[in-house]
């Protein structure tokens, strides 16, 4: 009776392990392959505001989250250098203005100079004319004709000289004049810089600074951007992006909104592989539902690069070497791959819906 017991048990654990399936079959569902991407949410036509000089914060006339509009003031600068920039450069343009006008002490010098050539130039001409004609008369030697033609001839070379300078210095002194002004209106129109207005219309995301802080121009002051619409900046890895394209579907999610998906579409790529984290910039939209964002705002996003119904898929781990199957009667079959999830992966050449594969 015992060994009737035995031989019963041992047939029931026989009969199930003969009947256990050691294989799968390939099978047809839907499946979408994704491409995982992290990035930031950012508003539309997002900028950082700097000043273009150094200076301190007088006045901030915004707030965070205030809504600003185009060429609204935001920040005043208070410059010393600017300040002694734009008094020495009125100071150059007020002694130019002198040096050009009438009662120039510059030009007055000059033309007293060129009357005293040109006088000294008349009277050695008349001297020299008075002794050319006493030599036709032998009432002179030729020694005093001599001296009396070579000191003609250096009171000319004397007045010419004189009225060249003159003529040289005017066009100088005009030129430094234009410079002057064209300097005093620069600094004059830096003035403005010092009150930094908005480029757009948009919304306050950050204030950096306080008033009395002293800034340049690599110091960040100011987030501006869009007030409602948003855009995500998302970084894809080398090796997917050239499965990226323009309006494919991105679902986003973020730990400030858990629980909850956000949709949009790739917008552009940027042409260029970033040589530290060998990643792509890629800017897609993205769907707000009326939530409250922020700039900079972390998310993760799943690109849908392909989907397909019906596909013969199969687990991804009864693959060998990711291009073969084995079969139930141990043969090797080499498959073609089509697209792929995290789980499953489509099978388009090599085995049909009834080849019997194990795992490798």
């Amino acid at each position: 009776m015992k060994s009737f017991v035995y031989f019963v048990v041992f047939s029931v654990l026989f009969s199930a392990c003969s009947n256990k399936k050691d294989y799968i079959l390939p099978e047809k569902k839907s499946i979408t392959q994704v491409v995982y991407a992290s990035g930031k949410i950012y508003p539309i036509n997002v900028y950082n505001v700097y000043s273009k000089l150094p200076g301190y914060i007088s006045k901030i006339y915004v707030n965070v989250k205030d809504s600003v509009k185009l060429g609204q003031p935001l920040i005043s600068i208070k410059s010393e250098v600017n300040e002694k920039n734009l008094e020495i450069a009125k100071n150059q343009y007020q002694l130019a203005s002198i040096n050009i006008s009438k009662n120039s002490p510059v030009l007055k010098s000059l033309n007293e100079e060129v009357e005293s050539a040109l006088t000294k130039y008349k009277l050695d001409s008349i001297n020299f004319v008075r002794y050319q004609n006493l030599l036709k008369t032998n009432s002179t030697s030729q020694l005093q004709y001599d001296q009396a033609k070579s000191q003609f001839e250096i009171s000319r070379q004397n007045y010419v000289k004189a009225l060249s300078n003159l003529e040289k210095t005017k066009n100088q002194l005009q030129i430094e004049y234009e410079n002057a002004k064209l300097q005093y209106e620069a600094q004059q129109s830096n003035l403005s810089e010092y009150t930094i207005v908005s480029a757009i219309s948009g919304k306050v995301y950050d204030i950096i600074p306080k008033e009395g802080e002293l800034v340049n121009s690599a110091t960040l002051l100011m987030v501006i951007g869009d007030s409602k619409k948003f855009e995500v900046e998302l970084n894809v890895d080398e090796t997917d992006v050239s499965l990226i394209k323009e309006n494919q579907k991105v679902i986003f999610e973020t730990d400030v909104y858990k629980d909850t998906l956000f949709y949009g579409n790739i917008k552009t790529i940027y042409q260029r592989i970033n040589p530290i984290n060998k990643t792509c910039r890629v800017i897609a939209s993205i769907d707000t539902k009326n939530f409250h964002f922020y700039s900079g705002m972390s998310v993760e996003a799943n690109i849908i690069v392909a989907e397909k119904k019906d596909a013969l898929v199969i687990p991804k781990n009864y693959l060998l070497n990711s291009e073969y199957v084995i079969t139930s009667n141990k043969d090797t079959i080499k498959i073609k791959k089509g697209i792929e999830d995290l789980e499953y992966v489509e099978i388009t050449e090599g085995i049909n819906e009834k080849t019997e594969i194990i795992a490798p």
